[in-house]
């Protein structure tokens, strides 16, 4: 895990990153939509793994979150998961 404080073209922002292994990545992509109003901004995809981007509103701030992921359902591997809010 890791939580930085930084300026992103003057704003000040607050950034946090979480990496999971042995985590069943589509059980966590439901429970991540079932506790949050993510909206799907972007995704990128190969044949390996899925990074998508998310922007939702949480504690009353906007963030937008990006979530890695194996590209196969069954595939192991770990989730990270980044996130960055105006502080």
């Amino acid at each position: 895990m890791g939580v930085t404080r930084a300026r992103l073209d003057g704003t000040a922002v607050q950034t946090c990153t979480v990496a999971m292994t042995d985590v069943d990545h589509e059980l966590f992509l439901k429970s991540f939509f079932t506790r949050t109003d993510a909206e799907k901004i972007d995704e990128e995809r190969d044949a390996v793994q899925i990074s998508r981007f998310y922007i939702l509103i949480a504690g009353g701030r906007e963030q937008f979150v990006n979530l890695k992921f194996p590209a196969s359902p069954t595939a192991e591997g770990s989730i990270v998961a980044s996130s960055i809010a105006d502080d």
